[in-house]
């Protein structure tokens, strides 16, 4: 069984605390910095990946200071993060304050339908062979996510059990490409003649003049790719493109982005 992590999400903490006065329920995590340094799912040691200070005496506060310190701990193994901000005001008394922005970390079984397709993007740009374990409505939704993308066109998803064979609809122009998508549980396995005829069939009907057969094989056999170029030859249609595994996978890497540093987005803006 394939699993696979997303940490999309977050989860904020804050903390206020006055001296003198009765301090918040997250008083320890203003002094015990290492207690928020672990891995709450590997249970390691994170690693500081970034880290910013600035002491100022702003007018303000007439005479006192006011610093802040901002880190980013990181999990080496599971990529799990926490950002934390730190701001202390010294004017007679002094005032404590925090805010920690932390990674929710989510695992799936990659061949369940409930996995989220932007993760399932991600895992597959590193680990494409993998795809022969997704389910197969979410290898539809993942064709539509990226054919989204790749021909900056809408892509409606039509697939069900009497679909005639059309999965997806690529709405890019007055006559729209029709999609047939194949997740195979074999990427040796060899995609034949007969499912690009019988696809050919279904566009025909469907009266579009356009059509896109994806499949997680490695190839199409010699018969099947002569039918998609017979079919243009005679006129039956005006394109017949075959996406092997290859081909799928160099659009899937084009167009999706990894970013390894998801917690910029928490950062403070300004100092």
């Amino acid at each position: 069984m394939k699993k696979i992590l997303d940490y999309s999400e977050t989860v904020t903490q804050r903390g206020h605390q006055d001296r003198g006065k009765t301090p918040d329920q997250n008083e320890d995590l203003f002094f015990d910095r290492e207690k928020d340094g672990v891995c709450p799912f590997c249970k390691i040691q994170t690693q500081i990946v970034h880290c910013d200070y600035q002491l100022t005496y702003p007018e303000w506060l007439e005479g006192g200071e006011f610093d802040i310190q901002e880190d980013v701990k990181q999990c080496g193994n599971c990529g799990w993060w926490r950002l934390r901000c730190d701001k202390v005001t010294t004017v007679g008394i002094e005032a404590r304050s925090f805010v920690m922005e932390s990674a929710i970390l989510k695992s799936y079984d990659l061949s369940s339908r409930y996995v989220p397709i932007e993760a399932i993007r991600k895992y597959l740009v590193e680990n494409f062979g993998d795809v022969i374990h997704i389910h197969d409505r979410n290898m539809e939704r993942l064709v539509q996510s990226v054919f989204r993308e790749y021909f900056t066109c809408d892509v409606e998803h039509v697939g069900r059990s009497h679909d005639g064979g059309i999965d997806l609809i690529l709405v890019n122009s007055d006559s729209p490409t029709v999609v047939q998508v194949k997740r195979r549980k074999s990427l040796d396995h060899v995609e034949g003649v007969s499912g690009v005829r019988e696809f050919l069939g279904a566009a025909v009907l469907k009266k579009s003049r356009s059509c896109i057969y994806v499949s997680t094989s490695r190839k199409f056999s010699d018969p099947a790719i002569e039918a998609a170029q017979q079919a243009i030859k005679v006129g039956s249609v005006q394109s017949y493109e075959l996406y092997d595994f290859d081909r799928f996978c160099d659009i899937l890497k084009l167009t999706t982005s990894i970013d390894h540093a998801p917690w910029k987005a928490y950062m403070r803006k300004e100092w």
